[in-house]
């Protein structure tokens, strides 16, 4: 074993001369390690020439520690040699020939992104191979090459990458295949966890942030991994909704026709049904189009969190709905009034830190400027202040902001309040806020943010009413949700179809490239 190590240091010696020599002699460990620190080596040159110099000593006839069993292997040199590959000048110049030989014109922006992060990794690898050793092609290498295979079943697109078959070849081919291979899983990562889609370029109204993983991230950790293929696939979302509107997709494209729509009411029946927006009437449509919609929503769940929280808010904008979950139980729902196309709800997440009890409404200057200038303004207070009108209306029964307000802080200066329009929630297209979310049923809403078990009732909350504004903290912060779904899947796998209120599903479709 430790002339197999030695030769292993010969070889690496012919490629890192001066990281592995001072003058005639081998550096000692302690100076190979600052040479590690210095970053002359690459990180897995690091583990390898640790393991080598740890086993076989400096070079200058150190032998092994006297208590060690003759013939005995070290695990981890074994194990770091067969893993990282064989580290041989050929096997490096090949694959940075690979790395090189790509050219990056009439590349998409991720196409290019995509080829510098890979050619960084390996440049601070030292170009070692991370999908094949001396005998060929790893199990984490087939692991990946399935998952590539089946990356159109989360709606990626990989047609871009030439992915090798994982036949035994030369040198020169199996470096090719090794950067290809690396590069496809840059890529998946990077689609996976939503980095096609910046939703900031769609509205500035999009505060969602997609956390992408990085090109080294996904090559690491899908090479640590026991299972690669499974590693890679976790970049995809893991919400319930995600993997329902996945597998809806399996089915239909497995299916002959398209899927059966519980969908908003049709026109005929927009009055029998106005005021449900889960009203399952079937919907015609194709399954081109059908398929489109899907990954659409299923690309706009790679900008959600992936911790939602175990206790939850969830918003869904299009179906002007929000839930309220404790675990996996659903404990409360809402309709709710969210903004017009011309001022929409901002999509984000935060948390519901409180409650305000009698809320005064101090008015935004847009709505100001818009809408009241030149109005009566009986029963508000108006004062002006450096030129500007400000207009506040005092707590009541006729505030815009009803009795309650629940409180999320955020740069958007939204949150959810009762109404005095109740009406509003007999209609099925609730877009009618200037960004803020009307609850339909806000006593309700506040008991069970507040809890129950915690001596709260709607007569508790009701006795507090008057002109005084009154604070009531959660018993923890809860987070909210606000997201953006056309298309969602109940607990019954009963698919249902929401109107595009903002087009946000439309700009998806288009900015993939899917029709419908």
């Amino acid at each position: 074993m430790r002339d197999r190590l030695l030769m292993e240091l010969r070889r690496l010696r012919l490629h890192f001369p001066s990281a592995l020599t001072r003058g005639s002699h081998m550096r000692s460990p302690v100076e190979f390690s600052a040479c590690a620190r210095a970053g002359v080596l690459g990180k897995r040159a690091v583990l390898a020439l640790a393991v080598v110099l740890a086993a076989g000593g400096n070079g200058r006839g150190q032998t092994a520690a006297a208590n060690e069993p003759a013939g005995a292997a070290p695990p981890a040199a074994e194990n770091a040699l067969e893993t990282y590959g064989p580290l041989k000048p050929e096997v490096n110049a090949a694959i940075r020939a690979a790395l090189t030989g790509a050219a990056l014109q009439n590349l998409s922006a991720e196409q290019r992104a995509v080829l510098r992060a890979v050619d960084a990794f390996y440049a601070e690898n030292g170009d070692a191979p991370v999908f094949f050793d001396a005998g060929g092609w790893t199990a984490q290498a087939r692991g990946v090459f399935d998952r590539l295979r089946r990356a159109p079943e989360d709606g990626l697109d990989l047609r871009a990458w030439r992915i090798f078959s994982l036949d035994a070849a030369p040198t020169p081919a199996l470096a090719a295949g090794e950067v290809a291979l690396a590069q496809a899983v840059a890529a998946y990562a990077f689609q996976a966890s939503g980095g096609r889609i910046e939703p900031a370029r769609i509205s500035k109204l999009i505060g969602l942030r997609p956390d992408v993983v990085s090109a080294a991230k996904a090559l690491e950790e899908t090479f640590q991994a026991a299972d690669a293929g499974a590693q890679l696939a976790s970049y995809n979302p893991q919400q319930p909704g995600y993997r329902a509107l996945r597998e809806k997709l399996a089915s239909l494209r497995e299916s002959p026709g398209s899927l059966l729509l519980a969908s908003q009411e049709s026109p005929r029946e927009s009055k029998r049904r106005a005021s449900d927006a889960r009203s399952p009437v079937a919907a015609a449509v194709s399954k081109a189009a059908q398929e489109a919609s899907l990954l659409a929503n299923m690309e706009m769940w790679r900008w959600m969190p992936r911790d939602l929280g175990t206790d939850r808010i969830m918003v869904n904008v299009p179906e002007f709905a929000a839930r309220l979950y404790r675990g996996e139980t659903l404990v409360a729902t809402n309709k709710i009034v969210v903004g017009k196309p011309e001022t929409p709800t901002p999509l984000f997440s935060n948390r519901v830190e409180y409650v305000v009890v009698n809320p005064a409404w101090y008015v935004p200057q847009s709505i100001i400027k818009k809408e009241m200038m030149g109005r009566s303004l009986n029963g508000y207070d108006v004062v002006w202040e450096n030129g500007l009108m400000h207009v506040r209306q005092p707590p009541g029964e006729r505030n815009a902001l009803g009795r309650l307000k629940f409180i999320f802080p955020n740069s958007y200066s939204v949150y959810m309040h009762d109404t005095p329009a109740r009406h509003l929630f007999a209609t099925a297209r609730r877009a009618y806020s200037h960004g803020c979310m009307r609850v339909d049923q806000p006593l309700a809403w506040a008991v069970a943010l507040l809890g129950p078990q915690n001596g709260w009732t709607e007569k508790r909350i009701e006795k507090m009413y008057g002109k005084s504004e009154r604070r009531v903290n959660l018993p923890a912060p809860l987070p909210i949700h606000i997201g953006y779904f056309t298309e969602e899947v109940d607990e019954n796998g009963q698919i249902h179809a929401f109107d595009d209120v903002y087009g946000y599903a439309a700009e998806v479709k288009k900015r993939l490239g899917l029709g419908g």
